[in-house]
């Protein structure tokens, strides 16, 4: 009878460790909302775990003819491990000569809106982005200005939809909902792989009309620990424009000074 006990204790004990691996978050979380929060939140963490970054990165603009605009385009991003506020990021311009020394600064912030100047050398001054503006496209791309505090889940209220198969690839479908007034957005569908890497997110227009797939492929890890896509893609199926970001280099933990992250420094940074 022991012996018996013992046998079926295995057994169940085998059948619960599968049903964790193959449904991790049903049997962890009750509700949709739940669910969503726990798989956003393990993306998002996936591709965390430096002080710093910088990288340089080709900005490709392609029309509906098939005409490209290349960007030469360096950044640099200190993470923020206050719990309750975002990173920060710069964006500069190498070339061509109409956006070079162009450069933005952007601070996220989590229950604020965050904070975004640009620099415009033709101008001479940095103008601050308001809140109203950030749904705007940014310099002439297919990325607006909010898409920059796009991957902090905690920016969005979240639903599990369920699971969907594409090139036969199991997925999570996860439905956000941005929680500040100003977004262009009513919602956001994304896909997230069994790496918990984002694959795929479709943004929906405040008429819940689909603008634009952003597509993230090429995915190199990092530390052993963080996986970063190298090409990111977002296509508008509106105006049938394309805009493309391949990173030709990453370094993490270098050392930045945090002063480059001040508004008062973005003129210093352009020369």
């Amino acid at each position: 009878m022991e012996k018996r006990l013992s046998i079926l204790n295995m057994r169940y004990t085998k059948i619960l460790l599968l049903a964790l691996i193959l449904f991790p978050f049903s049997i962890q979380a009750d509700t949709a909302e739940e669910v969503g929060l726990k798989i956003a939140k393990a993306a998002y963490e996936n591709g965390r775990g430096f002080t710093d970054m910088v990288s340089d990165q080709l900005m490709i603009l392609i029309d509906p003819k098939g005409k490209e605009v290349i960007r030469e385009v360096s950044g640099k991003t200190l993470e923020n491990l206050d719990p309750e506020d975002g990173d920060k990021s710069i964006t500069f311009f190498k070339t061509p000569k109409d956006v070079e020394g162009t450069v933005m600064l952007s601070h996220t912030h989590i229950s604020d809106d965050d904070d975004q100047w640009l620099y415009l050398p033709a101008l001479g001054r940095v103008k601050r982005i308001s809140s109203s503006n950030k749904s705007g496209a940014f310099m002439g791309s297919e990325v607006a200005f909010e898409d920059f505090s796009g991957t902090d889940y905690r920016k969005y209220d979240w639903k599990y939809l369920g699971e969907k198969i594409e090139n036969d690839e199991t997925f999570f479908v996860l439905e956000s909902y941005p929680n500040y007034k100003n977004s262009g957005y009513s919602k956001r569908i994304s896909l997230t792989d069994s790496l918990d890497r984002t694959r795929k997110v479709d943004f929906y227009d405040r008429k819940g009309e689909l603008l634009k797939t952003l597509y993230l492929e090429d995915y190199e890890l990092y530390k052993d620990k963080i996986w970063m896509a190298n090409t990111m893609r977002v296509e508008n199926v509106q105006n049938k424009n394309m805009t493309i970001f391949k990173w030709l280099n990453r370094e993490l933990d270098t050392g930045i000074d945090k002063k480059d992250f001040e508004k008062s420094s973005l003129m210093r940074l352009a020369d």
